[in-house]
């Protein structure tokens, strides 16, 4: 299975022309059985589906979505003079390829009638498209990849209409995964097992009830799937997570493995650390490394780098007293003894996340249910998921030193104590560590909760960006609905707020 992971969307799709005389069977002689409206089996499409568009998710995620949720600072990303160009290399409109592929599959998967491949086509083109429009609001959506009916030209969907479109695949997704609905094969996501992929949808569609409940009354529907697991199941634990195992394989490791410029203009960002310190959080030793000056001695130092600021390179004395991100995220040219091609994952969704979604709706009285405890939850699982990565050849940190001291739990800023408003603040503090490389997804919820405070650098455009600007082949060959959505929604720069960011 491992070889399929490296067959491109060219080797496996391309047409295989048999030149001949020509003959009463054509059409026969010069068909090719792995095009892709004449696959056999949707399984094929699987792994190059998940595998390439998770690839772009993390690299997007950790080349800008860190930056701007302030895990991670950049003196070339947060002066966040973003442009137009960025959407498809960093700012995942290159999805709307990868969705290509899932509507293939989900065609194929419905002329065999094979109800899992077409919830799992569901399940990812709905995380796709919350992604998209999460990022540049109003996107091509009802008639998005639709070439082959002729329509080249997509209007654009208001953000409402598409998460009405998004939530709905989900419940229709809930519906048709059933373990007794057939086997499924090249799944690297869950290995074929359909009920983690019903948990998954079932979870995601609570995230985005979650994250337009301040537009929209979705309170019931937050209590309903909650109160039947049994028709609703949902994450019960790190191991339901949607996280993408990488492999120690050539050309399969996580997708910065071999990157040259590892920790060479990334640094932690110094809020991130300095909050982590504040309150003994042991993720900072996950997160970020000792500085280099410190690193070895019998005091290391953890000190990070303000985003927004010019040559950032020199701050606090240079580089040697900068702590760099995390060992779990290094390079080979950076550490080629300790780095590892398969400890970073590209998480999707994790159980921790859900529990702090829980959590807000358990506090705000949606659900019958104890917040304070869905709140712990979600911090234990969260430092026993960071453990868990840990590989056994590291010397520090290891799976122990990443487990917090009881007394983590008891201070104020982390205990379960005060008024309602305080409450859901340390829920939102805990859910963006949470979201640690899941930088897109941590992005919105600081849009959505304002926690924690990002503020702007001073060499910066002197605000953090609220959305991407849409590519520039969108103005120049879909001007007309282009013009429409900008007109609807607003300018198409970085300050106009989604149709959910109402904070």
């Amino acid at each position: 299975m491992k070889k399929i992971f490296r067959k491109s969307i060219a080797s496996v799709f391309s047409l295989i022309f048999v030149f001949s005389s020509c003959t009463d069977d054509f059409d026969e002689i010069n068909t090719n059985p792995n095009a892709p409206d004449q696959l056999t089996s949707p399984g094929l499409l699987l792994p190059t589906i998940i595998r390439e568009s998770m690839d772009d998710y993390y690299t997007g995620s950790w080349r800008r979505g860190n930056v701007v949720a302030d895990y991670l600072a950049n003196q070339f990303v947060s002066a966040f003079d973003w442009t137009p160009s960025d959407a498809s290399d960093y700012f995942l409109w290159g999805f709307y390829g990868h969705m290509r592929n899932v509507n293939t599959m989900y065609e194929i998967a419905g002329e065999q009638e094979n109800l899992n491949y077409q919830g799992i086509a569901l399940v990812l083109r709905a995380f796709m498209f919350q992604n998209l429009t999460d990022i540049y609001g109003e996107i091509p959506y009802s008639e998005a990849i639709q070439a082959k009916n002729n329509i080249n030209f997509p209007k654009y969907d208001t953000q409402q209409e598409i998460y009405q479109g998004i939530i709905s695949d989900l419940a229709a997704a809930n519906d048709m995964l059933s373990m007794d609905n057939g086997v499924v094969t090249g799944d690297i996501l869950y290995n074929g097992d359909v009920l983690k992929w019903k948990k998954f949808a079932n979870s995601l569609r609570l995230r985005c009830l979650l994250r337009i409940s301040g537009v929209q009354e979705t309170s019931q529907d937050i209590a309903s799937i909650y109160s039947d697991p049994t028709k609703y199941p949902i994450f019960g634990s790190n191991d339901d997570n949607a996280t993408l195992q990488y492999l120690d394989q050539l050309g399969n490791e996580f997708p910065r493995y071999r990157a040259t410029n590892y920790g060479s203009t990334t640094r932690a960002s110094e809020p991130m650390v300095e909050r982590f310190k504040a309150t003994n959080d042991p993720r900072l030793y996950v997160f970020a490394q000792a500085t280099p000056a410190t690193m070895g001695g019998s005091n290391p130092e953890y000190l990070g780098v303000p985003n927004g600021i010019a040559n950032e390179d020199q701050y606090n004395g240079g580089q040697a007293n900068q702590s760099q991100p995390g060992l779990l995220w290094a390079s080979i040219t950076f550490d080629a003894e300790m780095s590892s091609p398969t400890a970073a994952q590209s998480l999707l969704m994790t159980y921790s996340e859900l529990q702090f979604i829980l959590a807000e709706a358990a506090e705000r009285g949606w659900i019958p249910a104890d917040a304070s405890a869905f709140y712990t939850t979600g911090m234990e699982s969260n430092f026993a998921y960071w453990a868990s990565r840990i590989p056994d050849k590291f010397v520090f940190p290891t799976a122990a030193d990443v487990i917090p001291d009881p007394s983590y739990y008891q201070q104020e800023p982390i205990n379960y104590d005060g008024t309602q408003q305080q409450k859901l603040e340390k829920i939102y503090y805990q859910k963006w560590i949470a979201l640690f490389n899941n930088g897109f997804e941590a992005w919105s919820h600081w849009r959505r909760t304002g926690v924690p405070e990002i503020i702007a650098g001073p060499n910066s455009l002197g605000f953090v960006p609220v959305r991407h600007l849409y590519p520039l082949s969108e103005q120049n060959l879909n001007r007309e609905n282009y013009d429409v959505a900008v007109k609807r929604q607003g300018p198409d720069n970085t300050q106009t707020r989604v149709w959910w960011d109402v904070d």
